[in-house]
């Protein structure tokens, strides 16, 4: 049977390459060279072959591709997204220089925006489904999500902020460790 998962991590590329060339047509030939766009590409074509080949022949190959990933670190920036982390489509990375982690085991929504310098990621002892994002989540500098959490939809996380707790939907958080704003 085919299996259209991998096939989808093209789509969700193609709409972000969109997204970012939002309706002027002149920007899609620069937009393969701007360090965002190679970051998501670079995570989304990882995925694609991770959910096309399976999970271990995928890591083995890989292996032997670490040279090329050593040539490639300075155009794919500081953003080390695993393979197995499941990001919905509309991902948006701003500043890839600063650094992005993502843990594997988080599974994250549609509309995910990272500013850079974030790290969504857990403590030991986690699994697939501890960290789980909703969508239209946004990550402002410096900002760090440690599950297991729950976050929900429409969430903002502030500047700095450490999310160790789940969130509700439409909320802003701010501080460490991170709290709601009242509005």
């Amino acid at each position: 049977m085919f299996n259209r998962k991998p096939f989808q991590q093209l789509a969700y590329l193609f709409y972000e390459v969109r997204l970012h060339v939002n309706v002027h047509w002149w920007r899609w030939f620069g937009c393969w060279f701007s360090s965002p766009v190679i970051a998501v590409c670079a995570y989304r074509l990882d995925r694609f072959f991770y959910l096309l080949l399976g999970g271990r022949i995928w890591a083995l190959i890989r292996i032997f591709l670490s040279p090329l990933s050593l040539f490639l670190r300075p155009w794919l920036g500081r953003c080390e997204i695993h393979y197995r982390a499941d990001i919905g489509k509309g991902l948006k990375i701003l500043h890839p220089g600063l650094g992005i982690v993502v843990s594997g085991q988080a599974m994250i929504g549609e509309h995910l925006t990272l500013t850079g310098g974030n790290c969504i990621g857990g403590r030991s002892g986690m699994k697939v489904g501890d960290l789980v994002l909703g969508n239209k989540v946004s990550l402002g500098a410096n900002a760090v999500i440690l599950g297991p959490a729950r976050i929900g939809n429409n969430v903002q996380i502030g500047a700095g902020a450490v999310v160790v707790k789940d969130a509700n939907d439409n909320t802003t958080l701010v501080g460490v460790p991170a709290l709601p704003v009242n509005p």
